[in-house]
């Protein structure tokens, strides 16, 4: 349900985008391309960030972290 949701809204995104186009002039077409195109390259850093590479090594640096909080609590 929520994927035909989803796709509902990408659609009627896409057809409102598509019919307000015709009334904008070049100027703004021109700026919001550019905005586009940095939210793409904004969200696919985002994307790299969150990698599974990234994570696996966010992931052993805490366990080092942890272990050596460990090791000195114990001492």
């Amino acid at each position: 349900m929520q994927l035909i949701g989803l796709i509902l809204l990408i659609a009627t995104s896409w057809y409102i985008f598509k019919l307000t186009s015709n009334f904008l002039d070049e100027q703004t077409k021109n700026e919001i391309s550019q905005n586009y195109e940095l939210f793409k390259d904004q969200f696919r850093d985002l994307l790299n960030r969150f990698s599974k590479e990234n994570l696996d090594k966010l992931w052993k640096k805490y366990k080092q972290d942890s272990k050596a909080v460990d090791e000195k609590g114990k001492s």
